[in-house]
């Protein structure tokens, strides 16, 4: 009797941990929540280096941290010789990363400090498991994306989905509805990559910076629910489609990625506001993105050809 007893109380707390888990994480958020902040003169803005700058890349000797095993491709920590602690990632999600970084940063939206670094050597990596294939024997790598560990943010355990956030209803959600489309970005699901960051203004009041934290799975074909989809497939990209129609007062997009619903069309509205600063955008400025995401002539030349088309493709729908 007292071994079944226990066995129900053993049950019943299971239970309300599954429902638990089952709300989501639990959350205390405190500071003001913000997803957007005005950019100012977009077309002064500089795409080459976004929120970061030449004085602050990476600057080797890098030694290696631990090996971090969460997500789809190799990654690492490591400090430099600033003692800057990194978040390295290895892989074809690199260049997509950072050119849509810097797009995303240069309209108002939140952006982690990132850096392309063609190749280097890392100290002391060693009992690699995924990262051995990006990391030689002698510490060696090419082709690798440096996110900046910024002690003055905190990134928190708070997450949030296109469907469940402060800011439904609004033209700057809408603006990053279109945004995801534009650069092809499928992988938006159950939160994953979306996250909160909390920094503590110089007033001493805190904000919590909504982001889309992870921009990998970008410029490449969303595909339908069953089909094929890509990362930085530059014949994938510009064969993908970007609007479907206007109608009743709506945008409707050729949204085919995942957590498709709410992602597939706004208010026409707030697509005239965010074309209002997608306009700022120069061809230079496009090209720049690309440039500093490490891709060659032929993907500089291609991608931003076609980013600038779709661009102007949903202007002429929302004349």
């Amino acid at each position: 009797m007292e071994r079944r007893l226990k066995r129900d109380a053993i049950g019943a707390v299971t239970m309300a941990v599954l429902a638990l888990c089952a709300m989501g994480p639990l959350q205390s958020p405190s500071g003001t929540p913000r997803l957007w902040r005005d950019p100012g003169a977009i077309a002064q803005r500089d795409l080459r280096w976004g929120s970061g700058s030449a004085a602050r890349v990476p600057k080797p000797p890098f030694r290696f941290v631990a090996e971090d095993h969460g997500g789809s491709q190799p990654k690492v920590t490591v400090t430099d010789a600033d003692s800057t602690t990194w978040d390295v990632k290895f892989g074809v999600e690199v260049p997509a990363e950072i050119a849509s970084n810097r797009i995303v940063w240069a309209l108002g939206y939140f952006a982690e400090e990132m850096y392309f670094v063609p190749s280097g050597t890392i100290q002391g990596a060693a009992g690699l498991k995924r990262a051995a294939k990006a990391i030689d024997p002698g510490g060696r790598f090419t082709g690798a994306r440096f996110r900046r560990v910024d002690p003055k943010l905190r990134r928190t355990e708070e997450v949030w989905t296109f469907q469940q956030n402060p800011f439904l209803g609004t033209r700057e959600l809408s603006g990053l509805v279109i945004l995801m489309n534009l650069i092809n970005n499928w992988d938006i699901d159950k939160a994953l990559n979306n996250r909160v960051l909390v920094a503590t203004l110089p007033d001493g009041a805190s904000e919590r910076r909504f982001l889309v934290s992870d921009l990998g799975a970008t410029f490449g074909k969303m595909g339908g629910s069953m089909g094929q989809k890509t990362k930085w497939n530059l014949k994938d990209y510009i064969a993908e489609d970007f609007i479907e129609r206007v109608r009743d007062g709506t945008l409707q997009l050729d949204y085919e990625g995942f957590e498709s619903k709410g992602l597939g069309e706004v208010p026409l509205d707030h697509a005239r506001w965010f074309m209002g600063l997608l306009a700022q955008l120069t061809a230079s400025q496009l090209r720049a993105a690309f440039e500093a995401a490490g891709a060659t002539p032929a993907e500089v030349d291609g991608y931003s050809k076609r980013l600038a088309s779709k661009i102007a493709e949903l202007q002429k729908a929302i004349r």
